[in-house]
């Protein structure tokens, strides 16, 4: 019994170690959502000018980020106490403060835009997330022919994956199993 747990541990490890090792190379242009949410904001006309900080980040239908939310310092003139405002992924860029660990990655957000336009990015609160989500929806389901969500191809193949990996450790076992008879 010792021998054939043994050799199930081995077999099992040579099955799994090259999918695990590949999924853990994290590829260049990757970026944690969890960082970036707090990450400072500066114009990058002036990349010591800090106007804010990233509050959400909004993710479309299709997985594609949509933009972020940032709050603006209230110590900005003309800026109130809580001034949320929708900032297009073409009106900003992301740099990495430091990225050689998961748990230590920052970020900092340059805005494309001065900062008498920034005040004029779209105000969010209630009822711009109603229209825009309402918004959104209406062209994802004019645009979309046929395509399936995002969501349920992510769905299928990580579901294929879980029976291809079932099947393949029952292929191994029964070949252990006729190995050890």
């Amino acid at each position: 019994m010792n021998r054939m747990n043994t050799l199930l541990a081995g077999a099992m490890a040579a099955m799994f170690a090259q999918p695990v090792l590949a999924e853990t190379a994290a590829p260049e242009g990757l970026y944690s959502m969890n960082a970036l949410i707090g990450a400072d904001v500066f114009l990058a006309a002036d990349r010591n000018r800090e106007v804010g900080e990233v509050e959400d980040v909004l993710v479309a239908e299709n997985m594609k980020v949509h933009g972020l939310v940032i709050e603006l310092d209230d110590d900005l003139d003309g800026v109130a106490d809580d001034d949320y405002r929708f900032v297009e992924v073409q009106q900003f860029s992301v740099a990495t403060r430091s990225g050689d660990r998961l748990d230590r990655v920052s970020y900092a957000v340059f805005l494309n835009d001065d900062l008498d336009q920034v005040r004029d990015y779209p105000r969010v609160d209630n009822d711009w997330w109603a229209q825009t989500k309402e918004a959104a929806a209406d062209i994802w389901s004019s645009t979309k022919s046929g395509a399936s969500s995002a969501w349920q191809a992510t769905k299928d193949t990580t579901s294929n994956v879980i029976d291809k990996t079932k099947e393949k450790t029952r292929d191994v076992l029964e070949s252990l199993q006729r190995t050890l008879e």
